[in-house]
């Protein structure tokens, strides 16, 4: 039976293009969407209206809070200021799989990678409540499809994904002990 998609377990990347760094993540994002839409245009004939394809326009809008310190935003906010793209990854949380073919066991997540820019950045800072923010990525190309693997620690600090009842799927995560380093 199909089971529905819990938003929370789809988290935000990103990365200046062409760095050769680890991905981060924006911390305390609290919503984001995906909008793709292509306009066709018709041309009328004699043997009837006929459309033509036109380029694909994909965005992401992010929300989040504002974290009293976040490299991740000040890197977002810098893109748009001084105009230079980014790299973004949409990570599937509730995708965990195991990879055990090297030296060590890797965790591989199912991710969408994008190319792209942030056109809209918003911080509010309101009276009562806390300080937020909104922007926009606007996807260059076509975004692709793949498995990533999250940078060390950020596992725990994503909280826990959905696991199993059956003995295959014991909790590695989240409240799990984590296991002794040999």
């Amino acid at each position: 039976m199909p089971e529905i998609a819990k938003g929370v377990q789809k988290v935000l990347y990103f990365r200046k293009l062409g760095e050769a760094s680890e991905g981060a993540k924006l911390v305390f994002q609290t919503e984001h969407s995906k909008s793709y839409s292509r306009e066709r245009e018709k041309t009328e004939t004699k043997d009837g209206a006929v459309s033509g394809q036109s380029t694909l326009e994909n965005e992401v809008s992010i929300s989040a809070l504002q974290s009293v310190e976040d490299p991740t935003f000040k890197l977002l906010e810098d893109s748009i200021v001084d105009d230079f793209p980014m790299e973004m990854w949409e990570v599937d949380l509730a995708t965990k799989t195991e990879d055990d073919s090297g030296s060590e066991t890797v965790f591989k997540f199912d991710a969408e990678y994008r190319q792209g820019y942030i056109t809209e950045w918003e911080p509010t800072s309101p009276a009562e409540g806390d300080a937020a923010v909104e922007g926009t990525f606007i996807t260059e190309g076509k975004r692709q499809k793949g498995q990533v693997t999250l940078p060390d620690g950020d596992l725990q600090t994503l909280s826990y994904v959905f696991h199993d009842l059956l003995s295959e799927d014991p909790a590695d995560d989240g409240l799990a002990p984590e296991e002794p380093s040999v």
